[in-house]
Order: C-alpha cells, then sequence, then structure tokens
C-alpha cells in the first residue's frame, strides 16, 4: 500500500470528526444563547407580574377610598337630614322640657318630690361632713 493510500485512508474520519465538533461548537453557543434569552424572559416576566401586582393593589386601595367616600357622604347626608328634623321640631315644640318639668313640679306630687329631694341632699351633705 502506498504511503498516499494509507494517509488518505487516515483522513477518512477527519471530515466526520471536525462536522460533528462544529455541530457541537454551534450547539454549545446556541445554548448559551437560548439559556440568556431563557433568563431574560424570566426576569421580564417577573417584572410584568410585580407591577400587575402593584397596580391590582393600587386599584384596591382607589375602590376602597372611592367606597369610604361614598359611605361618609351617606353619613353626612343622614346626618343632615336628622339635624333638619331636630330643628323642625324645635319649631313646632320650642321648649318640652320645660313643659315637662312644669308638668312635674304642677302635680300633685310635687311636695313629696322636693321633700324626697330635699332629705337626699341633707343626707348626702350629712355623710361628706362626718
Amino acid at each position: 500500500m502506498a504511503e498516499s493510500e494509507q494517509r488518505h485512508y487516515q483522513d477518512i474520519g477527519q471530515d466526520e470528526a471536525w462536522a460533528a465538533n462544529l455541530k457541537r461548537s454551534y450547539d454549545e453557543y446556541q445554548h448559551e444563547s437560548l439559556e440568556s434569552i431563557r433568563r431574560n424572559r424570566t426576569y421580564v416576566d417577573k417584572v410584568i407580574y410585580d407591577a400587575q401586582q402593584y397596580d391590582n393593589q393600587r386599584q384596591n386601595l382607589a375602590n376602597q377610598a372611592l367606597q369610604n367616600a361614598i359611605e361618609t357622604a351617606n353619613m353626612v347626608g343622614k346626618q343632615a337630614v336628622r339635624h333638619g328634623d331636630l330643628s323642625i321640631d324645635r319649631q313646632w315644640n320650642v321648649d318640652e322640657q320645660g313643659y315637662t318639668a312644669a308638668m312635674i313640679l304642677n302635680s300633685p306630687f310635687a311636695e313629696a318630690i322636693k321633700a324626697a329631694v330635699a332629705a337626699a341632699v341633707a343626707e348626702t351633705l350629712n355623710k361628706n361632713d362626718g
């Protein structure tokens, strides 16, 4: 066998090895590139998710503030109605407490009530002095 033939038989596998090595290099490069893309995608997904959560929290707070404002306005309106009712009542019943006090003092039991109050006051004064 001639030297050139022997050399030819030795070189037969080198093309396949070179092609395999090139493919492996390309695959490694592509893997690194894809891994970088995956990491970036994961980061972007997390940032978008966090932003959405923040937006949801902000929207919830805005809704709560709106509900509180509506409830406060309702309570103020109800209180204003109550105040109006009281003022109208005072226009028609100017001194109902005075009328009640006069009725009690002019009742047949007025003297008994006065005596009972005087006795209670005197007893309290005696306890505090002694």
